[in-house]
């Protein structure tokens, strides 16, 4: 038979073993229970979770990292709008020779046809003479009041003289020059109201339907007209 001392050495080692595994079995069960307490209900087991589509994931940018700025294609400036050309207006200005006998003397003259509000202008510098003339029972007359007036308008400069016939001042044409005036080529003279024609039509002959006769004497001397006005 075992002693007593065997018997108790045999508890003695029983006793701690046992105590060994309590004490394993104690320290598993607290850390199962502090893993419950600090871990979020939340957490999935990465081992079951399924990856979400590429194209649903966002791109997150790591902290402290400088998110590259967009850099927009510089627009192109617009081209200019091309200066439109200025549109060149022929002039309306037709310019006839013809011969023409007033008071028994052949003159060399130039029809001048141009439309309702015509501005005519001088083709020389000069000093302006403007006499009026009235039409009275077939005869010209000057002073003569309560009769339409029918300028004769002289420019004379460089040894030439113009001598320009509209129809009746005040009505069929509107003077822009008077009586003293010196002016450059290029000032207008006169500016048409009517297409009534000229006083060579009441005066002379009928069948002149310009709205202005001219002539030009040179040095005292009749020249051609129409190269003075033809444009």
């Amino acid at each position: 038979m075992r002693s007593d001392a065997d018997v108790r050495s045999l508890f003695q080692t029983i006793g701690g073993a046992a105590l060994g595994v309590g004490v394993g079995l104690a320290i598993l069960v607290l850390g199962f229970v502090v893993s419950r307490l600090t871990l979020p209900d939340n957490v999935i087991d990465a081992s079951t979770t399924t990856a979400a589509p590429l194209a649903s994931v966002a791109r997150i940018a790591s902290p402290g990292a400088t998110t590259p700025a967009t850099v927009l294609p510089a627009s192109a400036p617009p081209s200019p709008a091309p200066t439109p050309r200025p549109t060149i207006t022929a002039d309306p200005l037709i310019v006839i020779g013809f011969t023409g006998h007033a008071g028994g003397v052949n003159y060399r003259l130039a029809a001048l046809t141009v439309p309702t509000g015509y501005t005519l202008t001088s083709p020389i510098d000069g000093t302006v003479r403007i006499d009026l003339y009235q039409y009275v029972s077939g005869s010209i007359r000057q002073g003569v009041t309560d009769q339409p007036s029918y300028p004769y308008i002289y420019v004379t400069g460089g040894g030439r003289e113009i001598k320009l016939r509209p129809g009746v001042v005040g009505t069929d044409v509107q003077l822009l020059v008077k009586d003293g005036d010196t002016i450059v080529a290029g000032t207008p003279i006169l500016k048409t109201l009517t297409s009534n024609p000229s006083s060579w039509h009441t005066f002379y002959e009928a069948s002149v339907l310009a709205q202005v006769v001219a002539s030009v004497t040179a040095q005292g001397a009749e020249v051609d007209p129409v190269s003075t006005f033809k444009r």
